[in-house]
């Protein structure tokens, strides 16, 4: 029988997105506190693809997209990030490669056939090595290694990634996800019903869910 207090929440996310790292740590944060807060509180978690630029090519220099993108603020930007993440525990660095995240969300889409704890052993892989390591995350031994840690084998992953397997699924979901009105990540929908957007505090998180219970109770 399922608890009375039970979300399913999916976080809608980019794997170089580093507020969607921040928000993944909030929101496990929120899930904690829920617990301690309602004995009977249960909840579950997908991850849902989005892509911040799907025209994006592969090995482009971090620095150099920031630059563009950002100018002068980009330092500014960094260094709150830097902080930010150490509140959450993310040593966030900014050098290294960047990629196209399609593969990295068919990784995600692939470790979701294994159960949710694979599929969350991956994604938080992903982005350590992306943000913490420094690691392209679209370079295949990365992904691999990446899967590895969430308990898949090395190989099968690899003809997975290497065939067109996957694909037309996770470019139909951001469709989806975008056709949603969805326009910047993290996003977190929950029950189906409600949104949430941004890397809100788990205090946030918690009077949601509150406002959630109250209306299924009334």
């Amino acid at each position: 029988m399922a608890s009375a207090r039970s979300l399913h929440i999916s976080v809608v996310l980019d794997t170089i997105c580093p507020w969607c790292y921040v928000g993944k740590r909030r929101i496990e944060k929120a899930i904690s506190m829920a617990k301690y807060k309602w004995p009977d509180f249960e909840a579950t978690i997908d991850y849902m693809p989005f892509q911040l630029d799907s025209a994006m090519g592969d090995g482009l220099s971090k620095e150099e997209v920031y630059r563009k993108k950002f100018g002068d603020r980009v330092t500014t930007m960094q260094e709150r990030l830097q902080a930010v993440g150490k509140e959450e525990g993310i040593d966030f660095k900014f050098g290294g490669k960047m990629s196209n995240t399609l593969n990295s969300h068919r990784l995600v889409d692939f470790a979701r056939l294994e159960g949710s704890e694979t599929e969350e052993k991956i994604v938080s892989s992903i982005l350590k090595r992306y943000f913490e390591l420094e690691q392209d995350i679209g370079q295949m031994d990365v992904l691999l290694n990446a899967a590895a840690d969430g308990g898949l084998d090395k190989e099968k992953t690899r003809r997975y990634l290497e065939s067109d397997d996957g694909i037309d699924s996770v470019k139909q979901k951001i469709k989806n996800n975008q056709r949603l009105g969805i326009s910047g990540v993290p996003f977190y929908i929950i029950n189906d019903r409600y949104g949430i957007s941004g890397a809100e505090t788990p205090e946030t998180f918690i009077q949601v869910f509150e406002k959630i219970f109250a209306k299924s109770e009334g």
